[in-house]
């Protein structure tokens, strides 16, 4: 079923985390299936906080052109970023790419943290200008 190396693999994290082959797939189903749960969280809390200030500091007149921006740029990321990340996954290997994702997920974070958008706040009088 595996080759040798990834067995041997196999076999050094069993010895680390010290479950048997059985009970090591249950917990690894159970991880994985704990991340989904919390990723789905997340972006459920994000999209509806995000969708909301956008929608309020967006004048009417714009609404349909930003919303419309806003999906084509997210789905062209997505046809782009898939294929690329695959291509670089095998070249450069996985646990390398997924160290860059996330170094690119931490600068993200880092520039949005030190700038004026982590202050962003909406006061309940705001008056949405047309």
């Amino acid at each position: 079923m595996f080759s040798d190396d990834t067995q041997g693999k196999h076999e050094e994290v069993e010895k680390h985390v010290g479950c048997q082959p059985t009970s090591c797939r249950f917990s690894r189903l159970t991880l994985k299936g704990a991340g989904q749960f919390l990723l789905g969280l997340s972006m459920g809390a994000e999209n509806a906080n995000e969708m909301g200030y956008r929608q309020t500091v967006t004048p009417d007149r714009l609404q349909g052109g930003m919303n419309a921006t806003m999906r084509s740029i997210n789905r062209s990321m997505i046809v782009i970023g898939a294929p690329l990340g695959g291509f670089l996954g095998d070249r450069i290997g996985y646990n390398n790419m997924l160290w860059i994702a996330a170094l690119g997920f931490l600068a993200g974070a880092t520039t949005l943290g030190l700038s004026r958008f982590r202050g962003a706040r909406l006061d309940d009088a705001y008056v949405n200008p047309v």
